[in-house]
């Protein structure tokens, strides 16, 4: 079994491929955010409560999303703002 990066319903995943009959075997730990996020979507919402940090508001993101889209300590996150509407865009 050889080490490779594939594609699993277009997220880019750790896995592993047989060098015989090149069969894939995804990682359990990179596909159960996947899953969960495609159980999301089909409901398609997913509500948070806002928080309160000293003087600031904050808004808290679901494990789940925080793994899938790889939010980490000091990602930036952008916020396209229309009537009515918040989008938010992760960069960087």
């Amino acid at each position: 079994m050889e080490r490779i990066t594939d594609y699993f319903q277009g997220f880019k995943v750790n896995a592993w491929q047989c060098g015989r009959c090149k069969d894939i075997v995804y990682d359990e730990a990179d596909i159960q955010p996947i899953l969960k996020y495609n159980k999301l979507k089909s409901s398609k919402k997913v509500a948070s409560k806002v928080g309160v940090l000293g003087k600031s508001k904050i808004l808290r993101i679901p494990k789940s999303i925080e793994q899938i889209y790889k939010i980490t300590k000091g990602k930036k996150i952008e916020f396209e703002l229309e009537p009515e509407v918040i989008r938010l865009k992760i960069s960087g």
